[in-house]
């Protein structure tokens, strides 16, 4: 799934499970749902940006086998994010519970929606990767399908979390974020037909 789905997925999470308004506990939430992509956004900068690196070399071949792998898997790892949750849950760190809970949330979807570029989500016990029949973009593998269903989630979601929010800018953000989702929605599907 695309990174800010995972966010906002995670900033709602955060606000449904809020029993008390508290900022620095929703943004670590919201941050461990972006945590796991970092690696990859940072592959793509230094590929792309300082090395020229061409497109498909980097996602065919480096993306899977190079010295970014490693990062890039563990990120996304069904092994690290329980065991970060198992340590802060016996060492009391509630921020940190929530922090990994949220990055187990990504890495848990991505098992369901990456076909080709599956992660090997056990590893290092094992190279296996669950290749998935379902992909968030690849349209041979309902990509637009499974893009809809995200966006028809996000949007509610935006909607549900504008209204909780009684600052008129909290609504004016959120309200520009739907207008966006909507917005990129429409011209994927155009572009798509």
């Amino acid at each position: 799934m695309i990174t800010p789905s995972h966010m906002i997925y995670s900033w709602a999470l955060a606000k449904a499970t809020d029993s008390q308004p508290n900022k620095l506990r929703t943004l670590t939430i919201v941050a461990g749902g972006l945590v796991p992509d970092i690696p990859t956004y940072a592959f793509f900068f230094v590929h792309t940006i300082l090395l020229g690196t061409s497109q498909q070399l980097m996602w065919d071949v480096l993306y899977f086998d190079s010295a970014w792998s490693p990062l890039i898997t563990l990120s996304h790892s069904l092994l690290l994010w329980p065991l970060l949750l198992l340590v802060a849950t016996i060492t009391k760190q509630r921020l940190l519970q929530w922090f990994s809970l949220s990055a187990l949330l990504h890495a848990s979807l991505d098992f369901f929606v990456h076909h080709d570029d599956a992660y090997r989500h056990f590893w290092p016990l094992t190279d296996w990767r669950f290749f998935s029949p379902l992909s968030y973009y690849d349209p041979l593998y309902y990509g637009s399908w499974v893009n809809s269903v995200d966006s028809i989630i996000v949007i509610a979601l935006l909607a549900w979390l504008g209204s909780i929010y009684n600052s008129k800018w909290a609504k004016i953000g959120i309200g520009t974020l739907i207008v966006l989702y909507v917005f990129v929605y429409i011209i994927g599907w155009f572009f798509r037909v």
